[in-house]
């Protein structure tokens, strides 16, 4: 391998190697900013996983749920 394939191979793999931790990181970020999100549309009093949901909107509820 001369001077001139050696660069070329090195850019390319340097290229593939950011584009494959960017995509990895747009990936994770995606997934993280989800995390807030109800599946069940918000309707904490008829969800089934009230007692185990860590989201605000259910800590809420259920601190309400105590006082009454």
């Amino acid at each position: 391998m001369d001077r001139k394939e050696f660069i070329k191979t090195g850019g390319r793999s340097l290229i593939l190697g950011a584009i494959t931790v960017f995509s990895g990181y747009l990936i994770l970020n995606n997934r993280v900013s989800h995390e807030n999100e109800c599946p069940v549309n918000n309707q904490c009093s008829n969800c089934n996983k009230l007692s185990s949901c860590k989201l605000p909107q259910a800590s809420r509820l259920k601190k309400d749920g105590e006082k009454s």
